[in-house]
């Protein structure tokens, strides 16, 4: 085993029991209560060693191991289990001395508990089951703590962690270099001389194809649109088709595409015949995916620019002829005013009538009414068609992907087909039973001409708009790509929805189907009735004359180096530790722990590799580029900042602030420089010129981030709500969470319940929402002014498994929240288990409104935790202030890489911070000092100009080299 096979980290492998020191009564009652047979058994041994006889028998059934160090247990759990031994209180644990006295204990533990030493034959049955799930696609840090568990359940002593270590490793050798052999067996010699060719450069193009396919796609433009579908044409042409794709685990193909995608074409020849081709296959499976998803949202941004650019010139010629019409409409009257008063017994010529009015002025203001009643009909679909030869350029080509439609949408792909007909020449026009019921009503009157033809040029605009929408919906979808595949796809398949569906109830905490109506109405009900009590007791809302008034609630009472900080975090939390290869094995290059500092800055800082090893002795922008390349990415980042929201939890002065169940999400915008899909306009800030993209965070009520996603500024942040909630991969026990009003839809209201959170959104124009009962028989007093709509309890209740489904699918991530939000979001007014959802959510809002207008408290908690997410955009704006604080970048995986980065070290100060102030706080109660917690809880942990982020880093040679 070589060191760069290695995956566990020295403290891993040489403390395996990390011991809890803070924990509930309740996990201690669990995990270290001696049964009456327990105490009988150590009972037969001398009562001086019998605590400690007792520490081990509970380790053993525990952790699979022996402690060997009894003192490190937390007093609390020795207290507990003196207290069973009836034996007085004590903080020390005697232990035979003997050795052999000490053997003659452990093994009467293992044979009392039924446990078995890890000898040949466990080795065997071990090497059996690694296989098995390796072949699964498990990677090696995750076998590792699967094989513990197996282990433990099988009652097997846990031999050393190297002991495993080193059998992962050799079998997952082993069951690589198989698979990779049996996909190199698969594929055909036109694939593998198609990768060869893919890692070569082509004639004129310094950049090999390989390269091109790992590009984040540019905003969508024409010559992008073309340049990307080329690309899938290319990646078709290579035979990857024709793979069967289902010899390689999802999971595993995803690792390998990730791996792969690190790597260079030079890397890549490297690499012997069955490592390289198989490694290929799976980035092109990969890639085929993430392409078309790609060409989707370029085509859906391209048609919604091209609409907001056709709205944005019809608006401003409308302006335009508006002015010139209501001169017209004067030059008529005034003509209408001369017919009318001339005398009936005067003849009238046209020469009398021309010298009372003028000719040319009358004639151009006929001409102005004509073509503004044309701009009123069909200008804005005029504008649009204008268009038509531009959209024709990509279309003809994005026509041909592989589309497939949801059940009641045939007539989409059956135009879809109409269209190809006509480009290949088999149809010389459309024909008398061409769909047409999909075209928008703006391009209805346009539709047709006199004859009653359908005008293709018309047609065609429509079906791509109506593509747009499909694809956002699911009506029309793509098997081969990764998030616009069938509704169903994006959710258990069906054998694992028939082996859980029985569970799933119990699980998610929610009724059976035959119970669901009853459980609504008896929710809802008790939930109204408590806002009716209370009602008047708070002046908060009022009903006047049947309308629901609002007054103002209250209002609420409200220079260190920033590597020096880093390194001083990460002594006391060891966060560096996560910073490990895709891999996972634990080789580190020369002055690594500097340049990762180093590297962290450069991106949370946005200052950039060169920059940086110019502000930092001794560290060069390749050692900076490898550090990115191999240990900064996303999934590390994460890791590491839970690490430290981890730590910041157990802290005592955290509890001051929140019990870390409570957090609030929003979107912080930055400016982008760069070309890229992610970027939209956001005229609120950036005006109609400049774009931008959002980081949405999500924040705990004590203050630190726990989820970073980056975002268009053009959906809806409702759509990623739940995205945080469900990644969350700290000890923090979410339970209650609140956005403002972007951040909430019915949809999301009744999905959080579903889920187990409690929503709180802060709802702008609450006194205008409309509020819904659930029976319209029932008299709920005053409160029957605002409840004038009923929800349908029977779609909720005829659609309820399936509502389980996805609900239970979400939790288990079969694929990322805001994709299946989305999906729902969008789906057509017909689509039953949409108008469950939303009927649903419509019932949960009303109870939160109804409880939001009478309860003070929960108000004040909702404004409080969102001025906390409000106050922490702060911070990230003094960090990131390179570049003006501009994204200079259009990558995906730069941007998140910056992103994450930055709210790693916004975690980090807070660390910081909270150990600082924690300490003049105890000082200043030591010199008697009255600080109550109530007092402490209003002083922000999040104060920040006392961090320098810029400047030179690393004066002194500080750090583990």
């Amino acid at each position: 085993m070589t060191a760069k096979e290695q995956f566990l980290t020295n403290q891993q492998r040489y403390q395996p029991l990390m011991l809890p020191q803070r924990f509930s009564d309740e996990e201690m009652v669990r995990d270290w209560t001696l049964s009456r047979r327990d105490c009988q058994v150590v009972n037969k041994y001398r009562k001086q060693y019998r605590l400690g006889f007792a520490i081990q028998l509970c380790a053993m059934r525990l952790y699979g191991r022996f402690l060997n160090q009894l003192h490190d247990l937390s007093p609390r759990v020795i207290s507990y289990l003196s207290s069973q031994l009836d034996h007085p209180p004590t903080l020390t644990v005697d232990v035979p001395e003997r050795e052999a006295t000490l053997l003659e204990h452990r093994n009467n533990i293992l044979k009392y508990l039924g446990f078995q030493r890890f000898d040949d034959k466990v080795e065997a049955d071990l090497d059996r089951w690694i296989e098995e799930h390796a072949r699964q696609g498990l990677l090696p840090d995750e076998l590792f703590h699967r094989a513990e568990r197996y282990l433990l359940l099988n009652r097997i002593m846990l031999p050393g962690p190297s002991t495993i270590e080193r059998q992962i490793i050799r079998i997952c050798n082993q069951v690589h270099t198989q698979l990779f052999e049996q996909v190199f067996d698969q594929m055909s010699p036109e694939l593998r001389g198609a990768i060869d060719d893919l890692l070569q450069t082509t004639d004129g193009n310094q950049r090999t194809y390989f390269n091109q396919l790992k590009e984040y796609p540019p905003a969508a433009k024409i010559s992008s649109l073309k340049r990307y579908l080329e690309r899938y044409d290319n990646l078709v042409a290579t035979g990857i088709n024709e793979f069967e794709e289902k010899v390689i685990d999802t999971a595993f193909l995803h690792y390998l595409y990730r791996l792969t995608k690190r790597y260079s074409a030079k890397d890549m020849k490297r690499f012997k015949d069955h490592k390289r081709y198989a490694l290929m296959v799976c980035f092109l499976l990969e890639s085929r995916k993430i392409l078309l998803d790609n060409l989707v949202k370029m085509h859906d941004q391209y048609m919604t620019e091209l609409c907001r650019q056709t709205r944005n010139s019809h608006d401003k010629k409308h302006k335009e002829f508006r002015k010139r019409q209501k001169k017209a409409i004067d030059a008529v009257l005034d003509t209408t005013h001369v017919l009318l008063e001339w005398p009936e017994e005067q003849p009238l010529y046209k020469n009398d009538l021309w010298q009372r009015i003028d000719e040319k002025h009358l004639l151009a203001s006929i001409e102005d009414l004509h073509i503004f009643k044309r701009l009123e009909e069909r200008g804005y679909c005029d504008l649009l068609l204008t268009r038509y030869p531009s959209l024709r350029k990509y279309f003809s080509d994005f026509i041909r992907l592989p589309f497939e439609v949801a059940k009641g949408s045939g007539p989409l792909i059956k135009a879809i087909q109409f269209v190809r007909q006509l480009d290949d020449g088999d149809l010389k026009k459309l024909p008398e039973n061409t769909p047409t019921a999909f075209i928008p009503r703006e391009l209805r009157r346009s539709l047709k001409d006199q004859t009653g033809n359908i005008n293709r040029n018309v047609w065609e605009m429509g079906l791509a708009l109506a593509m747009k929408d499909a694809l956002r919906s699911g009506d029309l979808y793509l098997p081969q790509s990764k998030q616009h595949v069938s509704f169903w796809d994006l959710t258990l398949n069906e054998p694992n929805w028939d082996e859980t569906k029985h569970t799933v109830y119990t699980e998610l905490q929610q009724p059976l189907p035959h119970e669901v109506r009853s459980a609504i109405s008896s929710q809802f009900h008790e939930a109204v009735s408590a806002a009716q009590k209370r009602f008047g007791l708070d002046n908060f809302a009022e009903i006047h004359n049947g309308r629901l008034k609002l007054k103002r609630d209250d209002k609420l009472d409200v220079p260190d180096k920033v590597n020096q900080l880093l390194m001083e975090v990460d002594q006391m939390t060891h966060y560096s530790r996560h910073f490990v290869p895709i891999q996972h094995h634990q080789s580190r290059p020369k002055n690594f722990y500097k340049s990762l500092m180093a590297a962290i800055i450069s991106q949370a800082t946005n200052l950039g590799v060169v920059s940086m090893s110019n502000s930092v002795n001794g560290v060069t922008v390749d050692m900076l580029r490898h550090i990115l390349q191999y240990y900064i990415r996303e999934e590390t980042l994460i890791n590491a900042s839970a690490e430290i929201v981890n730590q910041h939890h157990e802290l005592p002065l955290s509890a001051v602030y929140g019990s870390g169940t409570l957090s609030s999400s929003d979107a912080q915008r930055f400016k982008i420089r760069a070309d890229s899909l992610l970027a939209s306009y956001y005229p609120r800030y950036y005006g109609y010129y400049e774009k931008a993209i959002g980081i949405y965070t999500h924040v705990s009520d004590q203050y630190s981030v726990f989820s970073t996603k980056i975002i268009s500024c053009s959906p809806r942040e409702a759509l990623y709500v739940l995205d945080g909630l469900l990644e969350n991969n700290t000890i923090l026990k979410i339970r209650e969470h609140t956005t403002d009003t972007h951040g909430y839809t019915e949809i999301v209201f009744a999905l959080c319940h579903l889920l187990g959170f409690y929503f709180m959104a802060l709802i702008r124009d609450l006194k205008d929402q409309q509020l819904y009962r659930i029976d319209k028989s029932v008299d709920y007093g005053d409160l029957n002014h605002l409840l004038t709509k009923t929800a349908d309890l029977s779609i909720i209740e005829e659609q309820w498994e399936y509502m389980m489904r996805v609900v239970i699918s979400l939790k288990q991530k079969t694929a990322p929240a805001h994709v299946i939000v989305q999906r729902l979001t969008n789906s057509s007014p017909s689509d039953r288990l949409t108008k469950a959802f939303t009927n649903l959510g419509r019932i949960i809002k009303t109870e939160y409104i109804l409880r939001y207008l009478t309860d003070k408290e929960l108000r004040q908690t909702v404004q409080r935790q969102l001025n906390k997410g409000e106050y922490r955009h702060k911070l990230p704006r003094w960090i990131f202030f390179a570049d003006q604080g501009e994204f200079t970048t259009g990558d995906y995986e730069e941007i998140m890489n910056k992103a994450s980065s930055l709210s790693f070290v916004s975690n980090a100060i807070l660390y910081w911070n909270t150990i600082k102030i924690n300490d003049v706080v105890e000082q200043l109660r030591q010199q008697g000092e009255d600080i109550d917690d109530k007092t402490l809880s209003h002083i922000s942990l999040l104060p920040y100009k006392h961090v320098l982020p810029n400047g030179t880093y690393f004066i002194e040679d500080e750090g583990k080299g």
